[in-house]
């Protein structure tokens, strides 16, 4: 089998650990904050096909690297002398584990992924220069990760990048610098990663290594099109959808009673969403949200611990109408239908334009029925994508998945993709609408749509990874794919 062999390092205590879960979508070796957790090289197969194995190696953290080069220098043959010495792992934990590192270097690696702590300015980093020179001897091609920079494309990350840069330009062994945050990358930063060893491989082992990103790239595009798939199925399921009235028909109770089925079977379906986009993206843990946190975030009266029928008054009135109604009855009634409706799906679709005008009464043949409002599948349509980005950029190191708010950034992509497709997603709802279960194509135009959306997002966000997404086809003026 052909095989290409990564080294990950750095100084002990970096987070190399935590990116190689990352990388792996899997939890390995042992994550804790302090020096030298890592005390032996382990090799993992990060990516691997019936003829060909990318392999990762964590290895032990550099350490006492000032020391340790200052005595290399003094020595005619500084690496040979100090692969061969005996380091006691307990009395000078920090030289064997070095040595370890060093030796996985020199025998097994083909690339060293250096990986840095941006938080520290690079001239704080005083171990970096003596630990280039020590990997200077050693003579692989290295890439240097910056960790730890926060969400691509801020401001810090930029400048993240620009000090790095610019401080190991000195060393020629470098052949370039990646953003490559362990907690906030998206998965095609990876392919990026990938890309960029294969290009520092000369000779039959960059064959083998072009033959392993395009495994890469065919894996987790099969992955985006799957969430594209089920978040198109998700926004369709919701458009549809519809109660009817019984009884008297048009009662306030009636029709609450309508709301709440339509709430509770949308929470299901978000949960079912959000739990299958967890598991596809190779995290763990499930979509589990708190509707009295996220309530008490959002509407917050100081010194109270439990809800009270004055206070849920208060809040439906801020809603307003029928649905600010509903909001009420659910947080006295100690959260009926589940928990996760009114902040999972209900307030976060809501957003600007107002619980108030989730529903819509409307009759079909003289029956009256309660649906969603296009106004909010309008919004539950960017809801959704953000959750996407939210599951496509939280890092396996970080533990068991857990929603988080959204960063301004992706807001503004969402926005500015939404927008830049302009009234494909109006036209299709309304076009489902008047077809109702009879439109033909419908799951494959919604899926589409997302799929155009959110790669025009990724892209944005990662200019050099647009490559990656070139395979999904945008929509033509006729709501077909092009």
């Amino acid at each position: 089998m052909n095989l290409v062999t990564l080294s990950l390092i750095s100084h002990t205590n970096v987070g190399k650990t935590t990116l190689a879960r990352t990388l792996l979508r899997t939890d390995v070796g042992e994550v804790l904050d302090q020096a030298h957790v890592t005390e032996v090289s382990e090799a993992y197969d990060l990516v691997k096909t019936k003829d060909a194995c990318l392999r990762l190696w964590d290895t032990p953290g550099l350490g006492d690297s000032a020391r340790l080069v200052s005595r290399l220098r003094r020595e005619g043959n500084p690496l040979g002398w100090f692969l061969h010495q005996v380091w006691d792992r307990y009395r000078d934990r920090a030289l064997f584990c070095s040595q370890q590192a060093v030796r996985n270097i020199q025998r097994e690696a083909d690339v060293v992924l250096y990986l840095v702590n941006t938080s520290e300015e690079p001239e704080e980093a005083g171990y970096v220069p003596h630990e280039m020179e020590l990997l200077g001897w050693i003579g692989k091609p290295v890439l240097v990760l910056l960790n730890q920079t926060g969400p691509a494309g801020s401001d810090r990350d930029r400048a993240a990048l620009d000090q790095w840069t610019a401080a190991v330009k000195p060393w020629p062994i470098v052949r370039d610098v990646l953003p490559l945050d362990a907690f906030t990358r998206c998965w095609v930063q990876e392919g990026v990663l990938l890309e960029k060893v294969a290009g520092m491989i000369e000779g039959e082992p960059h064959a083998t290594m072009e033959a392993l990103t395009s495994a890469w790239e065919r894996g987790n595009l099969s992955i985006f099109e799957r969430a594209c798939g089920s978040l198109g199925r998700y926004v369709l399921t919701a458009a549809l959808d519809r109660e009817t009235l019984t009884g008297q028909g048009l009662g306030q109770t009636e029709k609450r009673r309508a709301m709440r089925v339509l709430a509770q079977r949308l929470d299901d379906t978000t949960r079912r969403l959000m739990d299958s986009l967890i598991a596809d993206h190779g995290l763990v843990g499930r979509y589990q949200t708190d509707a009295r946190e996220r309530l008490d975030q959002d509407f917050d009266s100081p010194g109270e611990t439990a809800w009270s029928s004055g206070r849920a008054g208060v809040l439906g009135a801020a809603m307003g109408g029928a649905a600010g109604g509903l909001v009420a009855d659910v947080a006295v009634a100690g959260l009926s239908f589940g928990g996760g409706a009114v902040a999972g799906a209900l307030l976060g679709a809501a957003g600007a334009m107002g619980l108030r005008r989730g529903f819509q009464f409307v009759r079909a043949e003289q029956t009256p029925e309660v649906r969603w409002a296009s106004e909010f599948l309008d919004q539950l349509l960017r809801q959704s994508l953000l959750r996407y980005l939210a599951v496509a950029h939280f890092g396996r190191g970080r533990g068991e998945w857990r929603e988080t708010g959204n960063p301004e950034r992706w807001n503004a992509l969402v926005e500015g993709a939404v927008s830049h497709a302009g009234d494909g997603f109006e036209q299709a709802t309304s076009k489902l609408r008047d077809a109702g279960e009879t439109f033909d194509g419908a799951e494959q135009l919604f899926s589409s749509y997302v799929r155009q959306v959110l790669s025009e997002v990724l892209s944005t966000a990662y200019p050099q990874a647009a490559h990656i997404l070139r395979t999904t086809e945008p929509l033509s003026d006729s709501g077909e794919n092009s």
